[in-house]
């Protein structure tokens, strides 16, 4: 109300108009003293009712936002018409003619199929990918940021425009009329009505609006340039160089689930009807006419066609979804990035006691050897001899039993305590100070008797007793130890030949004594008391567990309904119990009670998923995979299996490449032994050549690598080398060369010679 003043009659007029109207101001200080006479005028008006003029002011022709949103029709037809078709179009995905598909079902399968489908995937993804995704998107910016804001703004300054120009101009000052500049203005109300200025609720509808369509297309753009992801995705459910058509919801809830989609694209209407050849939803005559094939499962152009049609046509994914999707896979690398570093530095720990494990049994299997040598320690085992570390002389009663307080068999088993962690190489205690042992009087097996001990007899003789090896208390109370986990019905540090016969165990059973040392050792520190039952079950070796179905899809980088499908295909290939025909179907409990395939069975089974893979190359790999060489192949390993075939379909660029560490992990070799090949084969490159694997991988061609292949496993079977030669080089990144990963695979590492295995294994 405070930009009209009253007339005499109660009706409303515009200050400036009333400025304007009441004598030709001459300049705009004029007019302005004019129009300020008139306000101040101290003269009485009727009352204003403030009601009738904000009804007045309602029906005044000033509400430029109806006006303008109405007549603009700012739609979601406004929103398309103004999208670049070509950007569609590139994305857009090609209609498979019947005799593609006939070619493909008749000529390509397997592996072919695959690899095939793979070329034409990259081919069509390096023409869509010319245009960087910023600039290819920018007609979608302009749509969402510019052209709603500009449109009302133009829209605005017409009407002004005609307002300024038609029965209304009167009412404008001359000066104004004569200083308006259209594009002045323009800039102003686009300040105005922009997005972050803008307040009033129809503009903040409207703008979201246009955020949402927006949303919309560009998720539409980027799920169809994913289709490199959706194929790699696609390859894993194939059987035979196509998927089941029973098995394509398992593909799309994959796909899903890969792309972190949060169920938008498996739960979409759309998409199943589409994958299953059903685009009455299109309300498209053609395609809802279009002929289905008539095989049994479908290729990947085909599901690509069919998804893709679904997803130009419909509202499937925001692009806001896409990146939450893609925050979250960053996430879950950057969490798998972690666990393999914690991983690796546990396997590196786990080979360290592992060598730790081999250096001390191969010393006590020298040691053993010459404990078995000695005449004393025999005398103990077989003449019913003890060891007190007293000084009985000749004479003494009980002499005949005594073996010698010292000498060399004294030395070789304080040599053995050591080993097994007891004492210390300087001889101190490590069973505690505090453990005390005394063995005057001590019970032997001739009657209790009185003997000076041999501590005391070190303490006056200390000259002796410092040159020579004597049975004193930190032996006796180390040996006590051991008679505690053997159960000795007198623990007294004495060495007697039950107990004798019990420890010297041969050498592969080292570890396992050394494992009851640590927890008696343990126990004791704790303070813990003796429990047989306790002590069993804590004695017992841990049991090799498999790895979960959720480690194994961390670990291998798959998704959980693949997993599962390659469990239930392992499964089908099962054999039955041919004992008992009414039996239920056999099932693989794993990883509780996994079950277990042949090598026949394990034959047939890749045969549906490398239907190329020849018999020496499918020898080669499941010895590789079958390390205990049992025979069977149990799920963990088939995925493995099934993994490694990925990397290879994946393609052979750098990135793909595995490290040393990698390949020792995989192989279960030395990582110095992998280093030692690499150097092998960087000596068959040219003098100039340099391989710079994983990064900037060199090949090395077909006769220098069987010709290195020879010198590192003379037994080479050189026509079973050309073979897996031959298969290997159909999906070389170069035709006639294999990088070093490949030349490793083509290796039966099994075969290495004795001497260089050893080698390494002692390093």
């Amino acid at each position: 109300s405070s930009s009209f003043a009253s007339m005499r009659d109660g009706s409303l007029l515009p200050i400036r108009a009333l400025a304007s109207s009441s004598a030709p101001p001459r300049s705009r200080l004029a007019g302005r003293s004019v129009m300020e006479g008139i306000v101040r005028t101290p003269r009485k008006v009727p009352g204003v009712d403030l009601h009738a003029v904000r009804g007045a002011q309602a029906y005044m022709p000033n509400d430029n936002v109806a006006e303008i949103l109405k007549g603009l029709k700012l739609d979601r037809t406004f929103f398309a018409e103004r999208i670049r078709p070509e950007a569609l179009q590139l994305l857009a995905p090609e209609a498979p003619s019947d005799a593609l598909a006939k070619t493909l079902a008749a000529e390509k399968s397997g592996r072919d199929a695959q690899k095939d489908s793979i070329r034409r995937t990259r081919r069509k993804l390096t023409v869509m990918n010319v245009v960087p995704t910023k600039v290819a998107d920018f007609d979608i910016y302009l749509n969402q940021a510019v052209m709603p804001v500009l449109a009302q703004a133009l829209d605005a300054l017409c009407r002004q425009v005609a307002r300024m120009r038609g029965h209304d101009g009167h009412l404008y000052d001359p000066e104004v009329l004569a200083r308006f500049n259209p594009l002045t203005w323009l800039g102003q109300q686009l300040l105005r009505t922009h997005p972050r200025c803008a307040r009033t609720p129809r503009r903040a509808a409207l703008y979201r609006t246009f955020k949402d369509w927006a949303d919309w297309e560009k998720g539409r753009r980027e799920l169809l340039r994913r289709r490199d992801e959706i194929s790699r995705v696609f390859n894993g459910f194939m059987l035979r160089g196509v998927v089941s058509n029973q098995t394509v919801p398992s593909v799309l809830v994959a796909i899903d689930d890969t792309l972190c989609l949060e169920g938008a694209l498996k739960n979409s209407e759309e998409i199943k009807a589409a994958l299953r050849g059903d685009f009455s939803f299109t309300r498209d005559p053609q395609l809802s006419a279009r002929k289905q094939s008539s095989q049994e499962g479908l290729y990947f152009e085909e599901f690509w066609y069919r998804l893709g049609t679904a997803i130009m046509r419909h509202d499937i994914v925001r692009y806001s979804l896409i990146l939450r999707g893609e925050a979250r896979r960053k996430e879950a690398e950057a969490e798998l990035a972690e666990w393999k570093s914690k991983q690796a530095l546990a396997e590196a720990e786990r080979q360290a006691e592992d060598a730790e494990k081999r250096r001390l049994t191969s010393q006590y299997g020298t040691l053993h050897e010459r404990l078995s040598a000695d005449e004393t320690i025999r005398s103990i085992l077989e003449d019913g001899k003890i060891l007190t570390g007293d000084d009985v002389r000749e004479g003494d009663v009980g002499f005949e039993h005594e073996a010698p307080p010292s000498g060399p068999h004294v030395k070789l088993l304080a040599e053995f305590l050591s080993l097994l962690g007891l004492v210390k190489d300087g001889g101190d205690d490590k069973a505690g100070e505090d453990d005390q042992v005394v063995r005057t009087p001590c019970a032997s097996r001739g009657g209790t008797i009185l003997r000076p001990s041999t501590k005391a007899h070190s303490h006056s003789k200390p000259s002796e007793s410092k040159d020579a090896n004597y049975w004193d208390d930190h032996l006796a109370k180390a040996w006590g130890v051991l008679q505690r986990i053997h159960h000795a019905e007198l623990v007294d540090g004495v060495v007697d030949g039950d107990t004798l016969k019990q420890v010297l165990v041969p050498p592969v059973g080292f570890n396992m004594l050394k494992a009851k040392v640590e927890y008696e050792l343990e126990r004791q520190q704790e303070g813990g008391k003796h429990d047989s039952d306790d002590e069993k079950e804590a004695l017992r070796l841990p049991k090799q567990t498999k790895p979960t179905k959720e480690q194994l899809c961390r670990q291998l980088g798959m998704t959980m309904t693949r997993l599962d499908w390659l469990h239930k295909l392992f499964e089908s290939y099962l054999l039955p119990d041919s004992d008992d025909p009414n039996a239920a179907p056999p099932c693989c409990l794993y990883p509780e009670c996994p079950a277990s395939l042949k090598k026949e069975q394990m034959r047939a089974l890749i045969g549906e998923v490398e239907p190329n893979l020849s018999n020496a190359a499918f020898d080669a790999r499941f010895a590789r995979i079958d390390k205990d060489r049992s025979g069977l192949v149990e799920f963990d390993e088939f995925a493995m299996w099934v993994h490694s075939v990925d990397v290879s379909f994946a393609g052979t660029n750098a990135e793909l490449k595995m490290t040393f560490e990698e390949l020792a992990a995989r192989y279960q070799e030395p990582l110095e032994l992998i280093e030692y090949l690499h150097s092998m084969f960087q000596d068959q490159l040219p003098e100039d050549v340099e391989d710079g694997y994983p990064e900037e991988p060199v090949g090395l061609a077909k006769p220098e690598a069987m010709h290195l292949a020879s010198m590192i496993i003379p037994s080479l079977d050189r026509r079973e080398f050309e073979e897996q030669f031959d298969f290997i080089d159909g999906f070389s990144r170069q035709r006639g060369q294999c990088d070093f990963d490949e030349f490793i695979e083509l290796l039966d590492l099994d075969g290495l010679p004795v001497e260089l295995r050893d080698k390494f294994e002692e390093n």
